[in-house]
């Protein structure tokens, strides 16, 4: 019987040309935005792999040099491509791709895609996610608002019943129709995002096993929030008399719901918890430091010398060793320095991310009333495009720098003994310094910090789902 109406309902919706007109404009949408995902992320792996290489070259050929001075010039981090950036672009744009790993500062981000993009690239939501959270949608509500308020107005809901055939089935048939059309959409993009990631981004440290699991967890969620979708549509068409009215009511929860409280969301976050601007961040970041760094005679500076230099000998020091070392003094400051700062640069960074946090638990709270925020948080995170994919690589990017400037401090501290700022270190001395081998978050972490988002969506499709059957069968005028 289910088959029946099955049959049936793709019938119908074969014969109507609105329905099969936005299929249309969907898939029209789907496939532009598939095509520019795929050639801008292409495009950007070949610049990154590119400046890796010029970097690389610049740096190992810079000659004798003071390795202080190199410090200053240092290195560049290159962020990859985020797995399924192609998918959704989420928030990699705006935070920026290349970090300098520079000696006494911890920089954030720079060249930000979106601000170098022509204006009409920057339209927020177009992009495979952006289709697919508001535009798809809308197929779903113009495939279903009349499914039951069509039937009862034509007197076939009546006959259909009379003539043995359950309201379970009935629905389940129709649920079926609506939401497999939606799926189908989605589950031929996702695949077709996931296969062109896994193959094509081969140097972006991300594993395909990684791709394809995040490829599955945007399957589920983006299916979670269509089976809603559609749920919700067939309650609506239930309980009202005229298809018409559930259009208008369908139609005035997708502006609430899923293109309006997103939007406003996001405003209210940014007003509770404002992000700094950059002025602010360096001014609070300098007092930090100020505030951070001890006397040269304290305890704790101290520690932190005896520690460098420990660290750069490789063995301890005995207790009266250290002032008759033979060693680069000026250089022991330097890395002091560096130790100490650390601290608080991490702690700045730190609060700055902390605040990007508050505001995705406040637009977290709000999505109770629209599920398409906790989608977009789930698929952001999923694609690895989310704020916390940025923060992982700044957190390892700063760790490289470290790094760097130690080898280049203690190479002065241990061989330039007596020259301070005079020592220059040989031409090779620049292959010893590491490459950054950036290895990305995988989909574990991304799973980890989003089961409230997931909690959430599945709540919502689950609430939808269990009313419009139970209405429909309990309540449902015939």
């Amino acid at each position: 019987m289910i088959g029946t109406i099955i049959q049936k309902e793709l019938t119908e919706l074969s014969r109507d040309g609105r329905a099969i007109g936005l299929l249309g404009i969907v898939s029209l949408l789907l496939v532009l935005g598939l095509v520019t995902g795929f050639a801008t992320e292409s495009a950007r792996e070949q610049d990154i792999l590119q400046a890796q290489e010029d970097d690389s070259s610049v740096f190992l050929e810079q000659g004798v040099k003071n390795p202080h001075s190199a410090a200053h010039f240092s290195r560049m981090a290159h962020k990859p491509i985020a797995p399924l950036a192609s998918f959704d672009p989420g928030v990699a744009s705006y935070m920026g791709q290349v970090i300098w790993l520079e000696a006494h500062y911890r920089n954030p981000a720079m060249f930000r895609a979106a601000e170098d993009a022509p204006e009409l690239s920057r339209l927020e939501n177009f992009s495979v996610a952006g289709v697919l959270t508001l535009i798809l949608p809308l197929l779903i509500i113009l495939t279903g608002y009349g499914s039951i308020a069509s039937e009862r107005e034509r007197g076939t809901l009546r006959q259909l019943v009379g003539s043995g055939t359950s309201l379970k089935d009935l629905l389940l048939g129709k649920f079926a129709v609506i939401a497999g059309i939606a799926f189908a959409v989605l589950a031929l993009v996702v695949i077709l995002v996931t296969g062109f990631s896994a193959l094509s981004l081969t140097e972006s440290g991300y594993t395909a096993s990684d791709i394809v699991l995040r490829g599955l967890s945007l399957l589920l969620v983006y299916g979670l929030y269509i089976a809603g979708l559609a749920a919700l549509t067939l309650l609506v068409s239930m309980l009202v008399r005229e298809a018409k009215t559930a259009l208008l009511v369908m139609l005035g929860v997708w502006v609430v719901a899923v293109v309006g409280l997103p939007r406003l969301s996001a405003n209210i976050a940014e007003q509770v918890y404002p992000s700094p601007d950059a002025g602010t961040f360096w001014e609070d970041t300098r007092a930090s430091l100020q505030a951070n760094r001890p006397g040269s005679e304290s305890a704790e500076y101290l520690a932190v010398e005896r520690e460098v230099i420990e660290r750069a000998l490789g063995r301890d020091l005995r207790a009266d060793e250290l002032d008759d070392l033979p060693i680069n003094s000026a250089a022991v400051r330097l890395e002091v320095s560096e130790v100490i700062d650390a601290e608080a640069f991490n702690a700045s960074y730190a609060e700055l991310f902390e605040n990007y946090e508050k505001q995705k638990q406040l637009r977290r709270v709000l999505s109770i009333f629209s599920p398409t925020i906790a989608l977009q948080h789930l698929s952001r995170a999923y694609s690895g495009t989310d704020v916390s994919a940025h923060e992982h690589f700044s957190i390892e990017a700063e760790r490289q720098r470290n790094t760097i400037v130690r080898i280049m401090n203690e190479d002065m501290m241990i061989n330039g003994v007596g020259q301070s700022f005079g020592y220059v270190a040989p031409a090779e001395f620049w292959e010893a310094v590491p490459e950054f081998s950036y290895q990305p978050s995988t989909v574990t972490l991304a799973w980890n910090e989003s089961v409230i988002d997931l909690l959430i969506l599945f709540c919502w499709g689950l609430a939808a789902t269990v009313a419009v059957f139970w209405f429909g069968t309990n309540r449902v005028r015939i």
